[in-house]
């Protein structure tokens, strides 16, 4: 799997989470403290998600860095 393969299935588990949760992408930035912007920039794999953000990312959806990377299996 190359880099931007990666990034679009890094980015649907990103959204199926979000959704999953009835949060909108401006809720989720809320609570990351980031721009809405950048919630779709990810959920569209146009932009890597940094370790850091995956980390608060998983807090702010309820699973793993695992779960998102694809790593392992649903939350």
């Amino acid at each position: 799997m190359n880099t931007e393969e990666i990034r679009k299935q890094v980015g649907h588990r990103i959204k199926v989470r979000r959704v999953e949760l009835q949060l909108e992408q401006r809720e989720l930035g809320d609570l990351m403290g980031v721009p809405q912007s950048r919630v779709s920039d990810w959920e569209r794999g146009r932009r890597a998600v940094r370790l850091d953000a995956a980390m608060a990312l998983a807090k702010a959806l309820q699973t793993t860095v695992a779960y998102l990377v694809g790593e392992a299996p649903r939350v």
